[in-house]
């Protein structure tokens, strides 16, 4: 009987952490964790894109030795890093804003 017991007991408790598991890997909406949810071809859009605008920034002279970090969402593409000077922030930014599918420009760099 003390074991029947204690097996309910055991089956109760594995049943009840059993939601704390997945709000501790990132599956419960609660879990306080980012989760892409975008579609998977939408995540392709902006890496790609986020890509494009990172091989233009390569290619220009004046800003290929910067640090500057890209990051695309829906369009719109993120600067973030340090760069030397105000005109090289606004030239990758301008650089940024001619490649086809940047719908915006959210500018993050700072000048050192």
């Amino acid at each position: 009987m003390r074991s029947l017991g204690f097996a309910t007991a055991t089956l109760a408790a594995s049943m009840l952490l059993a939601g704390c598991v997945a709000a501790v890997i990132g599956n419960s909406p609660n879990s306080g964790t980012a989760v892409d949810t975008r579609a998977r071809s939408t995540a392709v859009a902006d890496a790609a894109l986020a890509g494009q605008v990172r091989a233009r920034l390569a290619a220009d002279p004046a800003l290929r030795g910067e640090a500057i970090e890209v990051s695309a969402l829906g369009g719109t593409i993120t600067l973030r890093g340090m760069v030397a000077a105000s005109a090289t922030r606004s030239s990758a930014e301008r650089l940024a804003r001619t490649v086809a599918g940047v719908m915006a420009v959210n500018n993050l760099l700072k000048v050192k």
